[in-house]
């Protein structure tokens, strides 16, 4: 949690988008938008349960930071954090190791890229929170016949969903792991009902968007999603499979290894893949929720005819995680738990440090105190301006504005902060 927030108050990345998306979470929950974000591939995400952990973010957390948006960054952490706890007991069941299961978790939890996300709003950290959810609860019980377990896993492997598309392909064999336990002790019948009730939870949950897309509304941007499927389906030949299976090796072992990433990290990370799934053979929940994630990325980034995005691929990190942790201590499982403990705790210090690189604002510090001093001095101002340049999708008033205060035309004074996040004002002639 630390980790995650630590700089967050002084460094928040307060740009249009965080603007946008906390304006939301100000309002109230009737208010909020009833898709997810708008996706670079075009559309919107399939669902509003991003915009539902910010809101509740603001609810719980707001408080104590005069509802700045910050406290948004502090929720979704909480959450992560809260699912990283969830996900160590149900590996430390699995294992019977608490020193693999703590050693898998920080693996995962804390690439660089994982906890710069997580200091911002930014929809990727909470699907990579229910990602880590419904790997837990496929392994705690996934074995067991229990209807509200099945669908509090699909409610958590669909929000997964819902914040980032690209989990879709987490999502799917996650969900089939269900209904593949029941055609394995030849339940046909208990495998068509748990189909359906995986079917009937998603619809539920898609209610919202189903509303959106009925009403009419601007369009949300060419879809190049279904552009590139059509393409694929006319020009079976551009089928991507190589040129995605290489982007998913280098680019997931490029997250879990950064700052220390090494030119043959890809062909480690695919000799892991081997032996974590020669291990795993005979563990279906292992293999639904680690290799078959892995294998159904591959073929449905496959079908995509532009370049690839780093973040597209974080849904992933958590099964990732454990398909290393599993493949190294095939042998001699307990003395390297150990090893692989130290190993990581001896990545935090660089993990932590590049984790402070990116995704980052400086000038938020002052913003912050600056419009904190001049809703001191008084309720409107007529603008508001900086000593210092601001970042050009940022802005100089939302904060003043989140704090009650108002910019009128008509206000006596202008005021002015500095970089020390104090308040001049100018009296208006």
């Amino acid at each position: 949690m630390y980790a995650r927030t630590r700089a967050s108050a002084d460094s928040f990345v307060l740009m249009r988008d965080q603007i946008r998306d906390w304006g939301y979470a100000l309002g109230p929950v009737t208010g909020l938008p009833l898709t997810g974000t708008q996706s670079t591939a075009g559309g919107y995400a399939l669902g509003p349960i991003y915009y539902w952990i910010l809101w509740l973010s603001r609810v719980l957390v707001g408080p104590w930071t005069n509802n700045l948006p910050h406290a948004g960054a502090i929720g979704i952490s909480l959450l992560q954090t809260g699912a990283d706890l969830v996900l160590l007991r149900a590996l430390k069941k699995k294992s019977g190791s608490f020193w693999l299961a703590l050693a898998t978790v920080l693996f995962g939890a804390t690439i660089s890229h994982d906890l710069a996300i997580s200091s911002t709003i930014w929809n990727p950290a909470v699907s990579v929170a229910f990602v880590k959810l419904s790997i837990a609860l496929v392994l705690l019980k996934g074995d067991q016949r229990s209807t509200w377990w099945l669908v509090v896993t699909t409610v958590c492997a669909w929000f997964s969903v819902q914040a980032h598309s690209a989990a879709l392909f987490f999502a799917a064999p996650v969900l089939g792991f269900f209904v593949v336990r029941d055609l394995r002790a030849n339940q046909f019948a208990a495998a068509w009902q748990t189909t359906r009730t995986v079917l009937e939870v998603i619809l539920i949950l898609e209610l919202p968007f189903i509303v959106h897309a009925m009403t009419p509304s601007p369009s949300p941007g060419p879809n190049l999603v279904g552009d590139s499927v059509a393409r694929t389906l006319s020009n079976p030949a551009s089928l991507r499979v190589g040129p995605s299976l290489s982007v998913l090796l280098g680019t997931t072992s490029h997250l879990l290894l950064t700052p220390y990433a090494i030119g043959w990290g890809p062909w480690l990370f695919a000799l892991c893949v081997i032996v974590a799934a020669v291990r795993m053979r005979r563990d279906a929940a292992l293999l639904f929720t680690t290799i078959l994630p892995l294998a159904v990325a591959v073929g449905g980034f496959a079908v995509w005819q532009r370049n690839y995005d780093e973040y597209w691929f974080l849904p992933f990190v958590p099964s990732a995680a454990i398909i290393v942790a599993w493949a190294l201590t095939s042998i001699r499982p307990r003395e390297m738990s150990l090893a692989l403990l130290v190993i990581v705790l001896a990545l935090q210090p660089g993990r932590l440090r590049h984790s402070l690189t990116w995704y980052r604002m400086p000038e938020y510090r002052a913003l912050s105190r600056g419009a904190r001093e001049i809703r001191r001095q008084t309720a409107e101002v007529r603008r508001i301006d900086t000593s210092f340049p601001l970042p050009g999708l940022s802005s100089a008033t939302f904060l003043y504005e989140v704090l009650g205060g108002r910019l009128s035309p008509t206000a006596a004074f202008d005021a002015t902060i500095d970089r020390e996040g104090h308040a001049q004002f100018v009296a208006v002639k």
